[in-house]
Parts: C-alpha cells; structure tokens; sequence
C-alpha cells in the first residue's frame, strides 16, 4: 500500500490512494460495507463522470483535463471518491497535481487543515476547490497559444498558422468534452448532497459551480478568439491565392502571342506562302512580339498587376 496517504484531523479521516492495487481495495473494503460493485469500479478508468448517493455514503467520479504537451491536447485524468459521514476515500491512476498539492497544504498549513477538515463535506469542497484551480492553471497554454496566434497573424505565415489553429482548435476540443459534464456533476452534487450534509453544505457546492463557471467561459471566450482567427487567417490565405492566380492567369496572357507566332509558322501552308523571306519575317516577328510582351509587362508592373 505504498500509493496510500491517511491523513486525519479529530473525527475526519482522508484516504488518498494512488494507482490503487487489489490489496488498497481490500483495504478500502474493511473501512466501511461499500457495494462490491463499486469496489470493483476502483480498479479500472471510468468512461463517465457521475455522482451516486447511497444510504450511508456517496459515490463521485470526476474527470480532470490535463495537456499532454506530446499529443498537443488535453487528456482526461480521473479521481474517484467514496464518502461516509467522517471519512473520505480518494482514489486515482495517476499522480496527480492537485492532489499533491492539497496534500502539502494540510501538512504545511495547521489553520486549512483544520477549516478544510471540519467536516466530510468541506473536505470534499476543498478537494474539488483544488481540482478547479488546477484546471484553470490548465488554461494557461491556450491562453498562450491564442495570444501567440493572434501576435502571428499579419506575419504571412498563413499556410504555418493553418496547422497551429488547427491543433488549438482539437486542443479546445478535448478540453471542452472533458470538462463539460463536470458542471452537471457539481449541480447534481450540490442537489443530492442536502440529503447527505444537510442545507448547510449548499452554498459550499454552489461556491463549486460558479468556480467552475468561470473555467466554461474561459473556454467560451478562447473559442470565439481562435474562430474569429481562423476565419482572419482563412481569408489572408484566399487573398495571396487570388494574388498568385492573377499573376498566373497574366502571364499566361503574356505568352499568348508568343505561341500564336510559333503555332503559325510550324503551318506549312503558311511557310510556302511566304517563301524564301519565312525565316526574316518569323525573326521580325519574334523582336515584335518580345517588343510587346516587354511593353505590357512595364505596363502591368506600373498598374501594380505584378
């Protein structure tokens, strides 16, 4: 049981279990009558996030994103909690931040861990508290992302910043899907745990939705930006392909001459019209046409066609 932190403060206890093991589930199973299903449900990822009440205690999965800086996205971490009347069981899979971070804070700081652990229902607010943080700090690369974006766009580096939009766009993505439910889950609790802690604990959870709140407008709020960038950008790159189409499509027009002189002379018919004197006349020709082509060149240059 070395994934396993008890910390305890007069009648509240806090078990924290990472990577857990059949041994930390049997031990979690000796700490109070839990359903064996839900036993089982601790030694594998859950696909959902819920919140289950139960007679003598609750059951939370809540899913956290975290930014994989190797996929460039967002991926779902996960924490599972069993809560009694004076215990509070956490399990995950992985170390997680603000669970460390939490962690040092009960052990550093004797003032939170006594305001946090007053009850099982403020320690699960603090927890979720931490959770919420992190996920806002979490926000932080894709603020800089879309600030770096914006800051790049008049550089024309249109076809680059297709890609970088591109990968802030499934990265929003990720993080929306995974963190969407998670206000469902915070209304859910805060409506089931009334039963459990009574009215008291209400303006805890509503503290929790409004926190999380603020994370979905973040998220709102960088979505407009990077589709208002990639509609900006979109344009800029239509515009420089308009611009080398046009180029194209004169000196296409240019060479147009050129070809008809050369078309012609290769006509048979037309050589032995002209005689000895084709090749003198196919030579002038050739000076007038480059003459020309010269000409409209300077001209177009001038109009600022080219």
């Amino acid at each position: 049981m070395c994934g396993m932190k008890i910390i305890k403060n007069k009648n509240i206890t806090w078990i924290d279990i990472a990577k857990p093991t059949k041994q930390d589930i049997e031990f979690v199973a000796k700490q109070h009558k839990f359903h064996p299903i839900i036993l089982d449900e601790l030694l594998h990822v859950s696909a959902h996030s819920r919140v289950d009440i139960y007679d003598q205690y609750l059951y939370l999965t809540y899913h956290i994103p975290v930014y994989d800086p190797v996929m460039k996205t967002s991926r779902k971490a996960e924490i599972d909690c069993l809560i009694t009347k004076n215990k509070i069981i956490t399990v995950h899979y992985e170390e997680l931040e603000p669970i460390n971070n939490f962690t040092r804070n009960l052990t550093n700081n004797p003032h939170f861990k006594e305001t946090a652990m007053e009850n099982t229902g403020k320690l699960l607010y603090s927890i979720i508290e931490e959770i919420i943080n992190f996920s806002m700090r979490q926000l932080k690369h894709i603020e800089e992302n879309v600030t770096g974006l914006t800051q790049e766009l008049f550089t024309g580096k249109e076809e680059a910043m297709l890609r970088k939009i591109s990968y802030v766009k499934r990265d929003l993505l990720d993080y929306r899907i995974i963190s969407r439910p998670q206000e469902i889950l915070l209304k859910s609790l805060k409506e089931t745990s009334i039963k459990f802690w009574g009215e008291g604990i209400v303006v805890y959870l509503s503290d929790l939705v409004g926190d999380h709140l603020k994370v979905t407008q973040h998220l709102e709020n960088y979505q407009q930006t990077i589709e208002s960038l990639e509609e900006t950008n979109a344009q800029l790159l239509n515009a420089k392909t308009n611009s080398v189409m046009q180029k194209f499509n004169i000196l296409a027009f240019l060479t147009i001459p050129m070809v008809v002189v050369i078309q012609l002379f290769s006509v048979d018919s037309f050589n032995s019209l002209l005689g000895e004197n084709n090749l003198k006349l196919f030579l002038a020709s050739i000076i007038t046409v480059i003459s020309i082509t010269t000409i409209s060149l300077m001209v177009f240059k001038n109009k600022k066609w080219l």
